[in-house]
């Protein structure tokens, strides 16, 4: 019988790293499926549409959102983004697992709305660290720093929503551990399945 993929579920403040560790996966798992939020904010430089989010126009996601097309939504930062639930339910539903960006908000949603997934979040060094991030990216103002480092000190207690807690000290390890707790959630004894006929047999055996 078929398993159902896994819905690995990746979450931090803002500047954590989640769009960084996100692409390292799609590159080192090939396998590996990645839902493509959508958003109605600009893209940053280097961003490709399709490929980092999906952007769109306010009023194209002001209508998905009415037709209960996205799995969650929230409006961060004054921009909106949502994971489409088809995105989702095909991949899982062919057996491939897949991962899922969210902000915190989204976590707390799915959370709440108990649906099934493996929730990791991702946490940078210190509060320090976090304000370095956001201002190398070059793309916001002064009050948009400020402003998004304040939402990220209320984020951070909220650390008990999740499953797994990873820190950013360095992207490669980063990306190591997440690739740990894949491997590891797969490995389950509720997921096993046999890998031949006498093995089944045996198996079959011992159950009935």
């Amino acid at each position: 019988m078929k398993l159902n993929g896994i819905v690995f579920i990746l979450s931090g403040p803002s500047g954590s790293g989640k769009t960084t560790i996100g692409k390292l996966i799609r590159e080192t798992l090939l396998d590996f499926k990645f839902a493509v939020s959508h958003t109605t904010r600009p893209a940053r430089q280097g961003e490709q549409d399709g490929m980092d989010y999906s952007f769109v126009l306010q009023s194209d996601f002001d209508k998905m959102a009415s037709n209960g097309e996205f799995l969650e939504w929230a409006k961060v930062h004054d921009h909106c983004y949502g994971t489409s639930f088809k995105t989702v339910r095909d991949n899982t539903e062919s057996g491939n697992d897949i991962l899922v960006e969210v902000d915190v908000q989204g976590a707390e949603t799915l959370r709440k709305n108990n649906f099934p997934g493996i929730y990791i979040f991702l946490l940078p060094p210190s509060l320090a660290q976090l304000d370095e991030r956001l201002r190398n990216r070059g793309t916001e103002k002064e009050e948009i720093i400020h402003k998004r480092l304040e939402i990220g000190k209320a984020e951070i207690p909220k650390y008990r929503l999740y499953d797994y807690v990873l820190t950013n000290y360095e992207v490669e390890d980063t990306l190591q551990g997440l690739i740990a707790i894949i491997r590891a959630e797969n490995s389950r004894v509720e997921r096993y399945q046999p890998t031949a006929k006498d093995i089944e047999s045996l198996l079959a055996k011992v159950n009935t």
